[in-house]
């Protein structure tokens, strides 16, 4: 069955993985660059369209796989959206990628699975949410994007001076923010990749020197691991708390034991195949046509 992956950015090192390993497995991968495409709904039928020319229907009955990454994610899930309702698979619904890119809806129900995470604050207004942040955390403290990615709009504030002229910015900037305790990991942190409802591959990761955003996108150095049952287990908890078939599982080791840092229901694994050599994207592919 052929599959068509969706990507604002085609030119990705992933998603030429995926190619390849499509091609490798027999499968037909057709990778569409997302930004000239057009989501449509309603009579007479749902689709995509690129150039006033339907593509669903040529790809009737099809899988697709969309990379929501950031740049205009909720117009890449309207088209995941719209390819859906046209009649096509995916492995994960654009509901859940949608709950899972926003960091309190996806630690709300992580919560709820009993899953242990990181002391969170939302609020709206700077000054009450800085009050707040003060009586219930201590500094250094992570100021974090709502939706934030790959380290993108990530930033620690060291005291309360730090963290009022942060958010007044993000307030200005129009820019919904939470707050969470910082977990002190030297720099370290631990990436399980889930792909239905288990653990495939997982590294940890060591920022690099100067940054203490641990991820790949800033950096990080990757090495393989094996991680024990009791990780595991609360990686793919988390996956299933949202309902999504694949998603990286972010972890922090503090002094009262593994705590959830985030979930990527995009995520990348070029890194996780460096220093695994576990063929990732052909796991993907062959998950991606059998859901």
């Amino acid at each position: 069955m052929p599959l068509l992956l969706l990507s604002a950015r085609p030119s990705l090192r992933t998603n030429a993985r995926l190619v390849e390993a499509g091609r490798n497995l027999g499968v037909e991968v057709h990778l569409k660059d997302a930004v000239p495409l057009v989501a449509s709904i309603g009579e007479p039928q749902a689709g995509l369209y690129r150039e006033s020319l339907p593509i669903s229907e040529e790809a009737a009955g099809w899988s697709v796989l969309a990379r929501v990454g950031n740049w205009r994610p909720e117009s890449m899930l309207s088209l995941l959206e719209a390819a859906c309702a046209s009649g096509m698979k995916t492995l994960n619904p654009p509901s859940a990628i949608r709950r899972g890119r926003d960091h309190w809806l996806s630690l709300e129900a992580a919560f709820r699975a009993g899953i242990p995470i990181p002391r969170t604050l939302v609020g709206m207004d700077p000054d009450a949410t800085a009050l707040a942040a003060a009586e219930a955390l201590e500094f250094p403290l992570v100021v974090k994007i709502r939706r934030s990615r790959m380290g993108v709009g990530v930033m620690q504030a060291g005291s309360r001076d730090q963290l009022q002229a942060i958010l007044d910015s993000l307030w200005r900037l129009g820019e919904e923010f939470l707050l969470q305790e910082f977990i002190p990991t030297e720099g370290r942190s631990l990436r399980l990749l889930v792909l239905q409802g288990r653990v495939i591959a997982a590294a940890r990761f060591e920022a690099a020197a100067g940054e203490w955003r641990s991820n790949g996108a800033r950096g990080g150095k990757a090495s393989g691991w094996d991680p024990p049952e009791d990780l595991c287990r609360i990686a793919v908890d988390a996956v299933e708390s949202l309902g999504l078939g694949l998603a990286g599982i972010d972890l922090l080791e503090g002094t009262r034991g593994p705590v959830l840092c985030e979930i990527n229901p995009t995520p990348g694994f070029v890194h996780l195949e460096e220093a695994t050599g576990v063929d990732v994207a052909s796991a993907i592919i062959r998950a991606a046509i059998e859901s």
